[in-house]
């Protein structure tokens, strides 16, 4: 269910916070993921609340750093623009980014109430407003700083299932 929307609403409520984000690229997708996460109220599993703790980022492995990249690139902003996340200046005010609970929208938005991800529908919990500097700083430039490491990565996808489709099993 989709609704479409186009006149400022009365009464909007923000629900975001100012932070702090280390000027590293692995914090920044850290980050990215953190602010996604809470846009589609996914699981904060042990394993995903790790790759979610941005002031920590050092403390990731490089296999969780590997699985880092691959749930960025699963959940790009390509993915999601004008579905739960909306570049909007206006609405971000002095910020690079802000949220604002899905009940109080700006009625500017067609706003998805869930959304495929990995084959599962996630509900959509609140949207976030950006401005492109933000995408910039948090997506685009931190994984491009990781580009061979992607590269090496969907090599490696490749071979394997290379592998699979060679062989042959009998039941």
């Amino acid at each position: 269910m989709a609704a479409a929307m186009g006149r400022l609403q009365i009464g909007l409520k923000k629900t975001g916070t100012t932070v702090t984000v280390p000027n590293n690229p692995k914090a920044k997708l850290m980050y990215y993921l953190d602010c996604i996460c809470n846009v589609l109220n996914l699981d904060s599993s042990g394993e995903i609340r790790r790759l979610r703790d941005y002031e920590n980022h050092w403390r990731l492995s490089e296999d969780e750093t590997n699985q880092l990249l691959i749930l960025c690139l699963l959940i790009s902003p390509d993915e999601l623009i004008n579905k739960c996340i909306f570049h909007s200046d206006e609405m971000c005010g002095d910020s690079g980014n802000e949220f604002y609970e899905l009940s109080a929208v700006n009625h500017t938005f067609v706003v998805t109430d869930s959304i495929m991800i990995g084959g599962e529908r996630k509900r959509v919990k609140e949207i976030m407003c950006f401005k492109m500097s933000w995408i910039e700083k948090n997506f685009i430039n931190p994984i491009k700083s990781f580009e061979s490491r992607i590269q090496g990565l969907s090599a490696r996808n490749r071979q394997a299932r290379r592998r699979e489709s060679d062989s042959c099993t009998i039941i």
